[in-house]
């Protein structure tokens, strides 16, 4: 059986301009990498455990942590309809999900950050510029508890990248998954990682995030005892924490729009300059915005992490098993 590649790319259907704005679209994020020294990097450590999601949980190192939208941080309420990062009080959002195959069953530990924003000016030029952005990134192991896959992507659906353990058989691999390097959006991550069920106790996976866009630039596995200075503890809470914000006087309120044409979109993510250059060839005028995860296919927006409008449900990050499955992983 022939199975999908990896990356499948934008129909010539659109025609020649869709694909040249989408071309400038991309690279208008992905370009704007700017050096960064070893100490513009600041640490974060998640708390250890027995438990899964402390035993998997990621260490992630921030450039140009000094500014503010670059730290990981708690989502608060000002009211019932208005919500923001507080970057002062960093949180990983956790939750442990289960899903199946004909081959298997698997369990996914998902992981999300929250920034403030992606920055709005001009110089550089930043397409994703918006309020209340966040991160996502899944561990799936397999039925014994080892790590098969890393994926992160950004809560709104953009940015995919899908990183296989040397655990997880060539067959369930894409055909023309490259071996060395995997290229996303002009940033360059490994194609693999050696993640054995001996290792991981003694390590733990590492992320590094870019300054303003927080891209992931790369992840390693690392001594799980290594600590960089500076450095700061990440509280893990529970990703259902999202949905009860305390307001103050015993009412709490949603991260996420709970009615309307933005239901299940995060509160003040609006995106404009994504609405403007692409909203119109994506058909989806909430392109761009974060959302919230669902379940399942009845909870929360379809996430879709293909811009073909045709592959929305067939790369719906809700359906992990026919998420992978569009992108050529064959578990």
């Amino acid at each position: 059986m022939t199975r999908r590649r990896q990356t499948p790319k934008l129909s010539i259907s659109y025609g020649r301009a869709v694909a040249l704005l989408l071309l400038l679209s991309l690279t208008a994020c992905a370009s704007q990498v700017r050096p960064t020294q070893p100490e513009d990097l600041l640490q974060y450590i998640p708390p250890q455990g027995a438990q899964l999601l402390n035993r998997h949980a990621p260490t992630f190192l921030i450039e140009d942590f000094r500014r503010g939208h670059n730290r990981i941080g708690k989502v608060r309420a000002n009211s019932a309809n208005s919500v923001y990062v507080d970057p002062d009080s960093p949180v990983l959002y956790a939750e442990q999900r289960q899903f199946s195959t004909a081959k298997g069953e698997y369990t996914n530990l998902i992981y999300r950050i929250q920034f403030t924003e992606v920055p709005d000016g001009y110089a550089p030029f930043y397409l994703s510029a918006g309020k209340n952005v966040g991160l996502l990134f899944i561990v799936t192991l397999n039925a014994t508890g080892q790590p098969l896959l890393y994926t992160t992507v950004h809560t709104c659906g953009c940015y995919l990248a899908i990183i296989p353990t040397n655990d997880l058989p060539s067959t369930m691999r894409p055909l023309e998954l490259n071996k060395e390097r995997l290229s996303v959006f002009g940033e360059s991550l490994p194609a693999e990682l050696n993640d054995t069920s001996a290792s991981s106790e003694q390590s733990r996976i590492h992320l590094r995030i870019r300054a303003d866009t927080h891209r992931v630039s790369d992840l390693w596995l690392a001594p799980i005892n290594e600590r960089l200075q500076p450095s700061m503890e990440l509280s893990l809470q529970p990703l259902e924490d999202l949905k009860q914000l305390p307001l103050g006087n015993g009412q709490t309120t949603s991260f996420y729009e709970v009615s309307g044409a933005r239901e299940g979109h995060v509160k003040g993510s609006y995106k404009t300059r994504e609405r403007l250059l692409m909203s119109w060839w994506a058909f989806d005028w909430n392109i761009g915005q974060d959302k919230y995860l669902g379940a399942n296919l009845q909870d929360g927006p379809v996430f879709y992490t293909s811009l073909k409008p045709w592959a929305r449900k067939e790369s719906d990050l809700r359906d992990f098993a026919g998420f992978l499955k569009y992108w050529g992983w064959n578990l």
